[in-house]
């Protein structure tokens, strides 16, 4: 075989491998402090042309918020901290406007390029001129087998970059998380576990979590939010893929 021939089939294999529980085979519970959703698994998204997309409500002082998408109201009245259930979008390049609920103006607005089958999470959070602003991230929620899968978003502005540690460990499991980034999911054993997020290259706790249980098969994720540096808090939630469940969410118009 060439060179010129292994080169093409190697970075195909690498974005496969890059992609690997983003389409899921089976539906994804989903579970929050709001309760538990169930969605489509990504295989039945890519046979109808859809992707999914759910929505958090990370910015402080936001009042209820809406996100626009698919000539409708994809989400209203998401309080902040809250996690919506994923929604289909048909569309493959979709514009996401935000507002408040009791306003007509747009906040902020992102463009992205959607994959039928593939899964994404919007957060609204603030700018770090008092504003706001969307970000939308790629969920990859399987794990490797007998794994448990954990990331850490950064919606917190005036901070620099943060850690994820556990409590008692001197070396983060995240370092150098720049704000309105992730550094993408980790896999990690199962276990009971506390976790911090800290300043970064520093041992000065900003956000203690309550203790977490690390389930295989799971996927969890962290939101660092509020104002910087004494209105801290997090979001967090999980997904699971769970064979046989039935799906709860609106389907493909």
């Amino acid at each position: 075989m060439s060179r010129s021939t292994v080169l093409p089939i190697a970075l195909a294999v690498a974005s496969l491998l890059g992609c690997a529980g983003a389409q899921t085979k089976s539906p994804i519970v989903t579970r929050s402090e709001d309760g538990k959703s169930v969605s489509p698994s990504g295989d039945a998204a890519a046979k109808r042309g859809t992707s999914l997309v759910r929505f958090v409500n990370a910015l402080p002082g936001s009042g209820k918020l809406t996100v626009h998408a698919d000539e409708r109201d994809l989400f209203s009245g998401i309080e902040f901290k809250a996690v919506t259930t994923y929604q289909e979008l048909r569309d493959n390049l979709t514009k996401f406007p935000l507002r408040r609920d009791d306003a007509a103006n747009e906040m902020a607005t992102n463009s992205e390029a959607m994959t039928d089958g593939y899964r994404y999470t919007i957060v609204a959070l603030s700018d770090e001129k008092g504003g706001a602003s969307l970000r939308v991230f790629r969920d990859e929620v399987v794990p490797d087998s007998g794994k448990a899968r954990i990331r850490l978003i950064h919606a917190a502005p005036g901070l620099a970059d943060v850690d994820l540690a556990v409590v008692g460990q001197r070396e983060p499991l995240f370092n150098d998380i720049n704000y309105s980034m992730e550094a993408g999911f980790k896999d990690i054993d199962p276990t009971t576990v506390t976790f911090e997020i800290r300043h970064d290259k520093g041992q000065a706790n900003l956000v203690r979590l309550p203790k977490m249980i690390l389930a295989a098969g799971r996927a969890y994720t962290i939101i660092l939010t509020g104002m910087a540096p004494n209105k801290l808090t997090a979001v967090t939630f999980d997904d699971t893929a769970t064979p046989g469940a039935i799906a709860s969410v609106g389907g493909a118009r």
